[in-house]
């Protein structure tokens, strides 16, 4: 039924056409967090208690940035910046007080309420400034040749669009500072997801024409027809529009890992296509009819395309068992789109051969024996003659593979979207060598109303610092202990020049009962029953991360007063934190596959040997590929992550393939040589087309300007070709003892009998 089959999927494509305008790009730390972790719902509370403790930070540089006409330029933006719709707050020089005792009178106006004239009033403001704990290397460097301006946005008030919007207004009024200072630049939430998007932008305008093009090419190269390059073309672009077109009519927005989505579709999407295509043509060539080869493709190659989709899709499906937002919907939409992908498959792969044009003569005389099976027959005897050695041979790289897996580590950190040479990493760490990092952690402790009133409880705080200081992890840190310091100190004037605290609870309950409390928000909670260590750091490995972590707890648990709750939380360390999740998706993914392929093989084939042949030949490039990412120092994050599932999904259909193939000639030959050989001679086409065709197209997303997409791209097309050996020299290898009957002959056998039996 070719013209209701066209007519329904232009239709189905029309109708995604136009949901697909409405389809939006959105990118949040959220998603690399766990949805249901207590930890994040704890850091939700510590928001509504303290505020967001994460800042964009504007960074101002400058050998002589205490110029009065540099410091009016800077007044100016400060001014500009907080008549900001979307701004809540800023602080800065400009702003926070500068509270000091002189001849019994109390003076509160900030550091910079008025422009100094001469060097000595600005050094005399610059030596007081770096005295305030809360402002030394957080809003001034050491030097004095860095000043910050920590800018606070209504997170409320979030809309689509909010981070290229506050990003340009940002960038709009710091234009005439760049023309007069050093250095100037903004850095913080909305400014990397404003990168981020413009990155996934400029992606696809460069992967997806790319793995195209190189797609193309190799098919058209390794069928010798251009149809048969441009019908998996067509079948995957299909599939990318209906996939587009559900998340935008569900408004499901596009992200950093969902954005490959269209690329894995164009790759991953043509691999069965190319097996009935090369099925089609290898009939064709024998000299049917168009439509006896269309009907001789679908009863060769259904089961084995159908069995083949079944172990992808859940191979994809499994990757929505991780915890991680992200990387759970990402599993569920590629799996999806690979549905649909199929159904256009078996729809429009006859269709098209219905309607497409005849061969040449020069096709259809074309010889069995092209390069790849050569190739793969060259392999295939080099196997049978040197068995034991090349046996060996594989079990050493197994061996060094499991080795080197050993050394494989986990991050989870948003700064891995960057690389090195990016202009994001570098002012990251500019503002780290000056200032403080870019991320930080917060450490709550909580008791009960009143608790850090006390002060024994703020010197609790204050040793807490201290020891943070030790460790030489982290940039700096605020806390309450530092306010009521800045504060005793300035109201007190009996040490000039050093910060210090009250020794008396009713001294910080009078500053308190004086002071608005507004101003301490960011430290502690309304009713004093819970304090918060703001820790500013720059360590973006998630491991690492978590070890400090862990030793901060064993201090506090030993060093605090009793009745105190100590927890740690913030953005980077529940993104730290989610390796485990991480971690256990991926071990629960690659079992659950394992497992698919164990019984849907030993089923198919009436021997458990033969689900135990599917799963050591697919497990073989899994192996390899943790082995390589060990030896080079490549994390699992969440782009590597996906690797092995994706790959062990795919990887499974060429051993499908082969296999099923194997089983139906081995039943005319009493020699299992000639079995393979035969085997080889007509799977090698489509498989070493899919999965060199596959290998190039995953190559394209090392064109990524994302190191995580990046690294997908080139682990993946490392075990495409890993999957080669697999397929044509370990399979052939394990089936050489053991004789494969498939279900569906036991099923025909049986039913012969009964005819027979019933039979006049």
């Amino acid at each position: 039924h070719t013209r209701t089959v066209i007519t329904l999927l232009v239709l189905l494509t029309g109708i995604a056409l136009y949901f697909l305008p409405g389809l939006r790009l959105e990118i949040t730390a959220e998603g690399m967090m766990v949805k249901n972790d207590p930890a994040r719902l704890f850091y939700e509370r510590t928001l509504d208690a303290f505020g967001s403790d994460n800042v964009t930070i504007v960074y101002l540089e400058d050998d002589n940035l205490f110029d009065s006409r540099k410091l009016e330029l800077i007044q100016r933006a400060v001014n500009e910046i907080n008549k900001l719709v979307l701004v809540e707050k800023t602080d800065s020089l400009f702003s926070i007080r500068y509270l000091r005792t002189i001849d019994g009178f109390t003076y509160t106006s900030p550091y910079l309420a008025s422009i100094p004239q001469n060097s000595e009033q600005a050094n005399a403001i610059k030596q007081a400034a770096l005295i305030n704990p809360l402002i030394k290397k957080n809003l001034l460097s050491e030097d004095g040749r860095v000043m910050a301006i920590n800018v606070h946005f209504d997170a409320k008030r979030y809309f689509r669009g909010f981070d290229k919007e506050v990003s340009s207004q940002l960038e709009q009024i710091l234009q005439p500072l760049k023309a007069e200072l050093g250095r100037v630049f903004f850095i913080g939430d909305p400014y990397v997801r404003n990168g981020i998007s413009q990155r996934i932008h400029a992606d696809q305008q460069m992967i997806l024409p790319g793995a195209i093009l190189l797609l193309v090419i190799t098919l058209a190269i390794s069928l010798r027809r251009l149809q048969a390059a441009l019908i998996p073309l067509l079948t995957a672009g299909l599939s990318v529009i209906w996939i587009l077109g559900l998340m935008a009519a569900l408004d499901i927005p596009v992200n950093v890992m969902s954005s490959v989505i269209p690329a894995l579709l164009i790759i991953i999407g043509s691999t069965e296509d190319i097996h009935l295509l090369s099925e089609y043509l290898n009939n064709y060539r024998q000299g049917v009819t168009r439509d006896q080869a269309i009907q001789l493709m679908s009863d060769n190659m259904g089961m084995a395309i159908m069995l083949t989709f079944v172990t992808t899709y859940v191979g994809f499906l499994s990757i929505a068992l991780n915890d991680l937002e992200l990387i759970k919907q990402f599993g569920l939409l590629t799996s999806t789109g690979l549905l649909l992908n199929f159904l256009i498959t078996v729809l429009l792969v006859p269709a098209s051969l219905k309607l497409g044009g005849r061969l040449s003569s020069a096709q259809k005389t074309m010889h069995r024996d092209h390069l790849y099976a050569r190739v793969a027959r060259l392999l295939l005897i080099m196997t049978d003659k040197y068995r034991y050695q090349v046996m060996a041979v594989l079990i050493l790289s197994v061996l060094l593979g499991l080795y080197n897996a050993l050394d494989l580590r986990i991050n989870n950190n948003v700064m891995d979207y960057f690389d090195d040479d990016s202009t994001i990493i570098q002012q990251s760490r500019q503002l780290h060598q000056n200032l403080s990092g870019i991320q930080s952690l917060s450490l709550v402790l909580r008791g009960t109303p009143g608790t850090f009133l006390q002060v024994p409880y703020i010197r609790n705080l204050a040793s807490i610092q201290q020891h943070l200081d030790n460790m030489g992890y982290f940039d700096n840190s605020f806390s309450f202990a530092d306010f009521i310091g800045v504060v005793h100190s300035g109201l007190d004037g009996e040490r000039p020049g050093v910060i210090y605290l009250p020794a008396e609870n009713e001294v910080v309950e009078g500053y308190m009962a004086f002071l608005d409390n507004t101003m301490a928000r960011d430290f502690v909670s309304t009713d004093y029953s819970q304090a918060k260590i703001i820790v500013r750091h720059n360590i973006s490995n998630s491991e690492k991360l978590n070890r400090v972590v862990d030793a901060i707890y064993q201090y506090v648990n030993k060093n605090v007063e009793s009745g105190i709750d100590f927890q740690v939380t913030g953005e980077s360390y529940l993104n730290s934190r989610a390796i485990d999740y991480m971690a256990r998706g991926q071990a629960q993914s690659l079992i659950l596959m394992i497992l698919v392929i164990f019984i849907l093989m030993s089923i198919l084939f009436v021997n458990s040997r033969a689900g135990v042949v599917a799963v050591i030949a697919n497990l073989f490039p899994i192996i390899i590929l943790f082995g390589v990412m060990g030896f080079f120092g490549i994390p699992l994050n969440t782009g590597t992550a996906m690797v092995a599932t994706i790959s062990l999904g795919i990887c499974v259909d060429h051993s499908m393939h082969f296999m099923v193939r194997y089983q139906r000639l081995s039943k005319n030959t009493d020699s299992r040589f000639d079995a393979l050989d035969h085997t080889v001679r007509l799977e090698s086409l489509p498989i070493m087309a899919t999965a060199l065709s596959l290998a190039v197209g995953f190559a394209a997303l090392t064109l990524s300007d994302f190191p995580p997409v990046a690294k997908f791209g080139q682990l993946s097309a490392l075990v495409m070709l890993l999957a080669l050996i697999s397929t044509f020299i370990i399979i052939p290898l394990l089936l050489r003892y053991i004789r494969l009957t498939s279900v569906w002959d036991m099923l025909s056998l049986d039913l012969k009998r009964d005819v027979v039996k019933t039979s006049p």
